[in-house]
């Protein structure tokens, strides 16, 4: 089957990974003789649970010779044609109350996920991971908790950008914005109009991701879709090189608008746009059933999607932007 993914189809191939060991995995009983597991005060191996098992061990990534059995296990598969790994879970909310870790213990249970993400950052750029505490030296993506199929702040679309700028500020730029659309949970799949605006304003993050596919909808999805991809890949030069500048001096891969207008009062609260780099401002609509919205522009020249020219600072009023429009405007000029 790998070889079919791989050189039939044309696919690279990454296998969903996570630190658990069911108690009726074969595993579990190796595990638990080792002690690899994360272990109580008395030195016994702690059961956990978690959202695909009752009874689980947590494997200890501050254990070096648990880390090292649990990736000679990935070596094995990386082996068979396996091209990376998505990485799941690492936070201390699955360590249960008592349970020991190594580390500093002012950092106790913080250093687990420090180790978790240390670790199996070592399999390569295609790495993403949901987890990270004073892991922001790693060249991999830190993937966003799972997102609601809604609209609103709860979870839903609206908390979308106020997550990639929150990521980027604190010094994670190689953000995995998720599934778009959401994560479509007990059968909440996104509607045709929410899927669109979630890809529009995914547009110039680090990552797409198509887990629910557009042709599950009709064909002006579709188009749609390959024109936002073809849009993508226009200014894909200005991404890479917003992660080169990244890599070489910390700055955000997507900033908020404040970032190239820092004494402007009026970017400080403004959590619907985004810039990728300190040239490209984007402005997504976020709200259902909206096909105009408030756009502010911060100073300078800026030539919008449509080639229409605007100097900035100043509020676009009622901008146009049917379904098929993700409002975008170039800098060209600083005041």
């Amino acid at each position: 089957m790998i070889d079919e993914l791989k050189e039939v189809m044309g696919f690279r191939l990454t296998l969903w990974i996570h630190p658990f060991i069911n108690i009726e995995c074969p595993s579990f009983a190796t595990a638990l003789r080792e002690g690899y597991f994360v272990k109580g005060k008395k030195g016994q191996s702690v059961i956990t649970r978690w959202w695909q098992g009752a009874n689980a061990g947590l494997i200890d990534f501050t254990n070096p010779n648990a880390t090292d059995w649990w990736k000679k296990r990935l070596n094995t598969l990386q082996a068979l044609g396996v091209d990376s790994f998505k990485f799941d879970a690492g936070e201390t909310n699955w360590i249960q109350d008592g349970s020991v870790v190594g580390g500093d213990p002012l950092l106790h249970p913080n250093s687990y996920t420090t180790a978790y993400v240390n670790a199996v950052a070592t399999y390569g750029g295609m790495v993403e991971v949901r987890s990270g505490r004073n892991n922001q030296a790693l060249p991999i993506f830190f993937r966003m908790l799972d997102k609601d199929s809604i609209w609103g702040y709860n979870n839903g679309l609206r908390s979308l950008i106020p997550t990639l700028l929150l990521f980027s500020t604190v010094g994670y730029p190689f953000v995995l914005p998720d599934m778009i659309g959401g994560n479509a949970y007990k059968g909440q799949k996104p509607s045709k109009e929410l899927f669109v605006r979630w890809l529009q304003a995914n547009a110039f993050m680090p990552s797409l991701q198509f887990s629910i596919v557009p042709w599950q909808y009709d064909e002006d999805v579709v188009k749609i879709c390959k024109d936002v991809v073809e849009l993508r890949e226009k200014y894909n030069s200005t991404l890479l090189n917003a992660a080169k500048q990244a890599i070489a001096t910390g700055a955000p891969i997507n900033r908020p608008l404040w970032w190239i207008a820092p004494t402007d009062k009026e970017t400080f609260t403004i959590d619907s746009e985004y810039m990728l780099g300190d040239t490209i401002l984007v402005a997504p609509v976020l709200e259902e059933g909206a096909i105009k919205r408030d756009i502010y522009l911060p100073s300078g020249q800026w030539t919008g999607h449509n080639g229409q020219k605007y100097t900035g600072p100043q509020w676009i009023r009622e901008y146009s932007a049917p379904l098929q429009t993700l409002p975008f405007f170039i800098l060209s000029e600083t005041a």
